[in-house]
This record gives C-alpha cells, sequence and structure tokens, in this order.
C-alpha cells in the first residue's frame, strides 16, 4: 500500500508525538524522582553533619547544653522521627581475638523513642549518620526522616507527568491532522530552525505566513528561541559575576594567606605545618610610639600606621618577602618562606634599606610640616623557622621557632633610624654592605649577642 504524502507526515507527526509524549509519561518521572530523592538525600545529610559539627564543639568545651542546642537545629522538622547520638568504642569480641565497635545511644529526640545504633533505611524512612570525634567521646550523629513527604511527592509528578503526556499528544494529533492537509514547507523549516537552535544557534526563527497553528507554532518557536538567548544572555552574565565574586575570594584569601598555603587550604580544608630550614626575618616598630600616639586622635592613629605599613608592603612585595602580620607598631616580615631563594639574606636587607630610607624621608615631609614623624627601629636575623595556621575562627598564618625570637631582640635592641642584625647574619652578608660591629649586647633572657649595623652596600659594589 502507498501511502500518501499527508499520510506520511501525519504518521510522522503522530510517531514524534507518541514517542514524546512516552518521554514525558516515564523518562521524565523517573528522573524527577530521583532528583527529589538526591535532594531530599543530600537536606537530611546537611542536617547530620551541621548536628555532627555542633555536637563535636560543644562536647570539646563540655558543653552539654551545647549538645541540646545542636539538636535543637533539626527537633522543629516535622519530617523528624528522631534524632540520636550514638556513642561507638572499640571492645572485645566474643572471642577476645580483635576488637570490634560497639554502638550505644548516648542521646535521642524525642526522648520517648527506643532507638536501634544499627538501625539502617527503609522504604518507610531515611536513616543518615554523620561521625564525630572528641576528647571526651567517639560516636556519630543518627536522624531518621519519613519518606512521606517523598511519597507525595512522586505521585504529584506521576500525575502532573501523565497529564502533560496526554495533553503534549494530543496536541499532537492536532497538529498532524492540519499539518496533513497543508503543504510540508512550513514544518521541514521549522524543524531545520529547531535543529540549528539545538546547537546553540538562538538567532533562529521562522517565517510566520500563515495564521492557522503552523503560524501560531512558528510564533511560539520563535518566542521560545528568544526567551532561550534571553536566558542564556543572563546565565552568561551570572556567569561572569559568579568567576568575578569567585576571583574576589581567592584574592582575599591569597591576600590574608601565602599562596601555597591558600591553595592548599582551598583544595583539602586543612593547611599543615611546614618546617624551613633557612629563611630570614625581618620586625620593625616605632621609637616612643606609645607617647607620640597619645597625642593623634585614633582616626589619625591608624591612618598614619596604614600608610606606614602599605609603604612597608609595597616595599617588600619587590623582594618576594611575605608579610606574615602587624601587632601594634610591630611589623613583622619573612624572606625566604616559599620559594627557593638562597638569596633570601639580601632581599630582606635591601628590603629594610629601602624600608629605612622611605621613612626617614617621611619623617622629613613630616617634619617640614610641623608634624611629628615615626622614627624606625630595624631587626634582622636568618636561621630555621616552622610555619602553618593556627586556630579555626579567624585563623592566622604565623611562623615560630628561636629565629623569630632572635629577630625580635635585634629590633628591640636597635636604634632609631638603624638596621640591627645577628652576627650570623653578618657572616653572610658582610662581604657585600657596610657593616659596624657593636660588640656584645646583653639581651633579656639570653647569653650577650654579639650584633652589627648595616648601613647600606658596599661603595665598591655600587660603582
Amino acid at each position: 500500500m502507498v501511502l500518501s504524502v499527508q499520510s506520511k507526515i501525519l504518521m510522522t507527526v503522530l510517531s514524534v508525538v507518541l514517542m514524546f509524549s512516552l518521554f514525558i509519561l516515564f523518562y521524565y518521572p523517573a528522573r524527577q524522582e530521583s532528583i527529589l530523592l538526591e535532594n531530599y538525600n543530600s537536606e537530611i545529610e546537611h542536617y547530620a553533619n551541621s548536628v555532627a559539627l555542633g555536637v563535636k564543639i560543644a562536647l570539646t568545651e563540655e558543653n552539654f547544653e551545647g549538645v541540646e542546642m545542636s539538636l535543637n537545629y533539626v527537633r522543629d522538622d516535622n519530617r523528624l522521627q528522631f534524632v540520636s547520638i550514638i556513642q561507638s568504642d572499640s571492645v572485645w569480641n566474643e572471642n577476645n581475638t580483635d576488637f570490634e565497635i560497639k554502638k550505644e545511644v548516648f542521646m535521642t529526640f524525642p526522648d520517648s523513642i527506643t532507638v536501634d545504633p544499627y538501625l539502617a533505611s527503609t522504604e518507610d524512612f531515611i536513616i543518615k549518620t554523620s561521625p564525630f570525634s572528641t576528647p571526651a567521646m567517639n560516636g556519630e550523629v543518627l536522624l531518621s526522616f519519613s519518606t512521606t513527604e517523598i511519597a507525595v511527592g512522586r505521585r504529584q509528578i506521576r500525575i502532573a507527568s501523565g497529564l502533560a503526556s496526554l495533553s503534549v499528544f494530543a496536541i499532537g494529533l492536532l497538529i498532524g491532522y492540519w499539518l496533513a492537509r497543508r503543504i510540508s514547507v512550513p514544518v521541514l523549516e521549522l524543524r531545520d530552525a529547531a535543529n540549528r537552535v539545538g546547537e546553540g544557534d538562538f538567532t533562529q526563527s521562522v517565517q510566520n505566513k500563515s495564521k492557522d497553528e503552523i503560524g501560531e507554532l512558528g510564533v511560539a518557536f520563535n518566542k521560545m528561541v528568544k526567551d532561550l538567548n534571553t536566558a542564556q544572555i543572563v546565565i552568561t552574565k551570572r556567569t561572569d559575576e559568579l568567576t568575578e565574586e569567585k576571583k574576589k575570594s581567592d584574592d582575599l584569601l591569597l591576600n590574608i594567606l601565602p599562596i601555597e598555603t591558600a591553595r592548599e587550604l582551598k583544595y583539602t580544608g586543612t593547611s599543615k605545618a611546614k618546617y624551613h630550614e633557612s629563611v630570614t626575618v625581618l620586625f620593625t616598630d616605632f621609637k616612643d610610639f606609645t607617647a607620640i600616639s597619645k597625642t593623634m586622635s585614633a582616626t589619625e592613629l591608624v591612618s598614619e600606621l596604614h600608610h606606614c605599613f602599605s609603604m612597608f608592603d609595597h616595599i617588600i612585595r619587590k623582594y618576594n618577602i611575605e608579610k606574615i602580620k602587624t601587632i601594634g607598631d610591630a611589623y613583622m616580615c619573612v624572606a625566604g618562606l616559599h620559594t627557593e631563594n638562597e638569596e633570601h639574606h639580601f632581599d630582606a636587607i635591601e628590603a629594610a634599606i629601602e624600608i629605612n630610607q622611605c621613612m626617614m624621608e617621611y619623617r622629613r615631609e613630616k617634619e617640614e610640616k610641623g608634624e611629628i614623624g615615626f622614627e624606625l627601629r630595624l631587626g634582622i636575623h636568618s636561621g630555621p623557622v616552622v610555619a602553618g595556621i593556627v586556630g579555626v575562627d579567624k585563623f592566622a598564618y604565623d611562623i615560630w621557632g628561636s629565629t623569630v625570637n632572635l629577630a625580635s631582640r635585634m629590633e628591640r635592641n636597635s636604634e632609631p633610624n638603624k638596621i640591627n642584625i645577628s652576627h650570623s647574619l653578618y657572616q653572610v652578608v658582610k662581604t657585600k654592605y657596610e657593616c659596624t660591629s657593636r660588640g656584645k649586647k646583653v639581651v633579656r633572657g639570653l647569653e650577650k649577642i654579639e650584633m652589627h649595623f648595616v648601613h647600606g652596600p658596599k661603595k665598591s659594589l655600587q660603582s
């Protein structure tokens, strides 16, 4: 039997519509149910992790009221069947041949429910656990949520999918009937345009030469493509904004932490302390800072410190020196911390000379205006340090070791507008810099230590 063109068009349209209807009727509900279940599981897992974190913090601080407050995070959720804190201990097995994990219920809400610590998920409820470990207790938080909401959601998805499938099939049948009576060219044009849209070309449109359903379909198609194009623009703009915000966040992290530490913290969530065999630590502070600060308002004082420390920041950046912190009027930085740099001794000396010169120039400018300027003392020492992050809230990057203490002593025993270095550092840099021996000085908490003033590069090297 030879089919007419109209019959072929009708059968083709009905076949496509039938396939799409089946897609809506079967695949779409299954996919939506899977997403619904994933979201539900993710939400419960988030609850479990949040409660476990709160319990861990509370138990670490021995704050049992805090444990109750952690449970309050989920108590008001009407889907919650119970939440329990399970205590885990290692005990000998019955044959006393090996250890096994024994779980016991430590606390449950509501407390009228008897909970099996080994309970698993069923069709009626979903079980989620999140482990925690504290000095006081090791265990896990166990949550049970009802699946009633999921069952209701599934029914709604299936009903909506069935109605949508029937609607699509009915509309397709109607469109196919009319298309079968008309020339197929507009359909082919629409098909071609839709294929190009599927390839990502959202500039497509079809000519609306008729006022019937085909024309309306063309109008709807053009509107859909226009909306998709608008949505693509919005998505692209939002993506750019998110990228920019991510860059700001990364830049802020890099402004707080060294790049290697920031990268490690970003990708692993932790940062291990590192031992550095040889670095150079530079300290500065202002002479008579307390007395001078009393002559300034709080705003003036902060502005003055900001100006000086910003100047220091710009200088040390040129020499790949890492700023560690400021404490009051003290400024601390270290050279050779994150790069293989055997010249870190000289980088620190060069930075100190430039900082000292800039501060003396700035002081002269202040005095010419009749204002009081700060006089700077600088101290430097080289040696091994341990570097890492301390704290949980508002954590800070810092360095520790006798090298840091001795560098601080060099600064405290320096003089205004002078760079005071240790004897061991002097032995490294003496061939390049003019230095004056100060002999051995008494240092609080230590024996007498030989010190030297650095004045600048040797004239022979300058020429």
